[in-house]
C-alpha cells in the first residue's frame, strides 16, 4: 500500500515546536551546512580555476536550471508518495555530488555534471522537507513555521561559508568538499527518523500542476518569486568576483551578516506575517528589496557587511511571507505542487541571472548588473501591488 493511501489525514498538532517539527529543523540544519559550503563556489572558480564572469555565471546556472527542471515532477511525486522518501534521496544525491568535487581541477564536463546533480538533489530535499514542515505546522502559525524553518537553513548559510573560507585558506578546498559530503550523508541518515504525513491518494489527483498555476493568485506569486530569484541570483553569483576584483578577500562576511540579521528577524519577528497580514508584509519587503542590490554598487569590506545585513532584513521577512501566501491558495493535497512551483520559479530566476548577466558584466561592469537587479525588484513590487486582494483567497478544501 502506498504511504499516502491511508484514509486518515493526520491533523497538525496545536504546538508548533513539537518533536517531529524539531526533528525536521535538525535535518534541515545538517543539510544546510552541506549545501551552503558551496556558496563560496564562485571564489573557488575565480581563485583555483581562474574562471571569468561568464564561466562563473554559466556554472551557477547549471545548478539552478537543473533545480528548476526538477520542480514540475517533484511536487506531484511527494504528494503521491510522501515527503520523507524524496528528502532522503535528495540528500544522498547531494552527498555524491559534493565528494565528486575532490577530483575537479578544470572547467570541464565533470564540474558541469556535478552541478546538475547538486541542483537535482537540493530540489528533491528542500521541496520535500519544507512541505513536511508545512504539514506539521498549525494553520494559524504557518508563516511563523516557515520563518523558523528558513531561519535554521539561513543560520547554516553563515556556518557553511565561514567554514569553507577558513578551511580552504589553511588546508585547501578538498577538505571543504569532503566535509560537505559527510554532512549531506548524515542528513540522509537522519531523514530515516522523520515522520510522514498521510493524505488521501485520491485527493492528489484533483488538480494538476498546470491547473494549480492557473489560479488567479498563484500566477502573480510565481512571477514575483522568479523576479526575486533573479535578484538573489545576481547578488549571490556576482558579489564574490566583484569583491575579489576590488581586493576584498574575506567574502564570507556577506553571508555572515546576511544570516545573523535574517535569523534574528525570523526568530523574534517571525509572526509578523501572521499578525499584520502576509500580503502586506510581502509588499513592504519588496520595496526594501529595491535597496538591496544598490548596497553592492559602492563596495568595501565594511559595506560588504552592510549589504549582507540589508539582504538579511529583506529576505528574513519576504520569503516565508510570500511562501505562506502561496500555501494559502492551495489545499493540503496540493501543497507539494505549490511548494515546488514556488521554489522552481525562484530557482529559474537564479538560473536566468547567472546565464545572462555574466555577459553583461563583461560588457558594462559589475555595477550595471546590481543596478538592473534593483529595477527588477521594483517591477516585482508593482506586479504584486496591482494584483487585486481577492485573487489571494484561500483555496476551497477538498472533501475527504
Amino acid at each position: 500500500m502506498n504511504a499516502f493511501s491511508n484514509p486518515a489525514v493526520a491533523a497538525p498538532p496545536e504546538t508548533l515546536l513539537n518533536r517531529p517539527f524539531l526533528l525536521v529543523l535538525m535535518v534541515a540544519a545538517v543539510f544546510g551546512f552541506s549545501f551552503s559550503s558551496f556558496f563560496l563556489l564562485p571564489k573557488f572558480l575565480s581563485v583555483a580555476l581562474a574562471a571569468d564572469a561568464v564561466s562563473i555565471g554559466s556554472i551557477t546556472t547549471l545548478f539552478w536550471l537543473a533545480s528548476a527542471l526538477t520542480v514540475p515532477y517533484i511536487g506531484g511525486l511527494i504528494d503521491r508518495h510522501g515527503r520523507k522518501r524524496y528528502a532522503l534521496i535528495g540528500a544522498l544525491i547531494l552527498a555524491l555530488s559534493c565528494i565528486g568535487f575532490v577530483w575537479v581541477d578544470s572547467l570541464g564536463p565533470l564540474i558541469w555534471l556535478l552541478r546538475i546533480l547538486q541542483g537535482i538533489g537540493f530540489t528533491l530535499f528542500l521541496v520535500a522537507l519544507s512541505t513536511l514542515a508545512v504539514d506539521l505546522a498549525p494553520p494559524a502559525r504557518l508563516g511563523q513555521a516557515l520563518g523558523i524553518f528558513g531561519a535554521v537553513m539561513i543560520l547554516t548559510n553563515a556556518a557553511g561559508p565561514a567554514f569553507a573560507e577558513w578551511t580552504s585558506a589553511h588546508y585547501g578546498w578538498q577538505p571543504v568538499f569532503v566535509a560537505a559530503a559527510a554532512a549531506a550523508l548524515l542528513a540522509a541518515l537522519l531523514c530515516r527518523l522523520l515522520p510522514e504525513q498521510r493524505l488521501l491518494l485520491a485527493d492528489t489527483r484533483h488538480a494538476t500542476l498546470w491547473q494549480v498555476l492557473r489560479r488567479p493568485g498563484i500566477g502573480p506569486i510565481i512571477l514575483v518569486s522568479a523576479m526575486v530569484g533573479w535578484v538573489f541570483g545576481t547578488l549571490f553569483t556576482f558579489y564574490q568576483p566583484w569583491a575579489l576584483s576590488l581586493g576584498i578577500e574575506q567574502v564570507a562576511s556577506y553571508f555572515i551578516a546576511y544570516a545573523v540579521v535574517a535569523v534574528t528577524i525570523r526568530i523574534f519577528f517571525g509572526d509578523l506575517p501572521d499578525r499584520l497580514g502576509r500580503l502586506r508584509v510581502v509588499r513592504a519587503s519588496l520595496l526594501l528589496y529595491v535597496l538591496t542590490p544598490l548596497a553592492l554598487v559602492w563596495l568595501d569590506q565594511l559595506n560588504l557587511y552592510v549589504a549582507g545585513a540589508i539582504l538579511g532584513l529583506t529576505q528574513g521577512v519576504y520569503y516565508p511571507a510570500l511562501n505562506a501566501v502561496a500555501i494559502d491558495c492551495a489545499t493540503p493535497q496540493e501543497r507539494g505542487k505549490v511548494m515546488a512551483a514556488y521554489s522552481g520559479a525562484f530557482n529559474f530566476g537564479l538560473a536566468a541571472a547567472g546565464l545572462i548577466l555574466g555577459h553583461l558584466v563583461l560588457a558594462m561592469g559589475y555595477r550595471s548588473v546590481f543596478a538592473f537587479a534593483s529595477v527588477i525588484s521594483l517591477v516585482a513590487f508593482a506586479l504584486l501591488a496591482v494584483t487585486p486582494q481577492r485573487h489571494f483567497r484561500p483555496a476551497p478544501m477538498t472533501p475527504e
